[in-house]
């Protein structure tokens, strides 16, 4: 049985998918946009997507991209400790170790699986995630 939570935003994604015991959520980054604003460079790059937020500090997109993480997972009774797998992508490799600094408090005790790749992404952002929590049902 899948159960959907639709986004909120003009993109057609849920924000998370309950099947069975897991809940898996779409790919999070910093912050929520509009497609319809995206700007690009010649060669294709999102320079813009309308928010002003492409000069964030990193730290701070990292520390933002949990914030919806955990909250995409709130209304299936889920938390960060309930995630056993995590996928994250960096625009930048040499984000890499600052990134572990921010996640590893997010995740103290048994951290989940993760990947981690570098990517370019649809807007001008750093970082971006995605998440399979384990809660079973009955436990809700």
């Amino acid at each position: 049985m899948k159960k959907a939570h639709p986004a909120h935003h003009s993109v057609p994604i849920s924000k998370t998918v309950r099947a069975g015991d897991f809940v898996y959520t779409s790919a999070y980054g910093p912050w929520v946009f509009d497609p319809a604003d995206l700007t690009y460079d010649g060669a294709g790059n999102a320079v813009s997507d309308g928010t002003g937020n492409e000069n964030m500090p990193f730290d701070d997109q990292v520390h933002r991209t949990f914030d919806f993480i955990r909250d995409a997972l709130k209304p299936e009774g889920c938390e960060l400790e309930d995630v056993v797998k995590c996928e994250c992508w960096l625009t930048n490799p040499s984000d890499f170790r600052a990134f572990n600094e921010i996640y590893k408090t997010y995740f103290v005790k048994n951290p989940p699986v993760r990947s981690i790749f570098p990517a370019r992404f649809m807007f001008p952002c750093k970082v971006e995630m995605q998440v399979v929590a384990f809660k079973p049902v009955k436990a809700i």
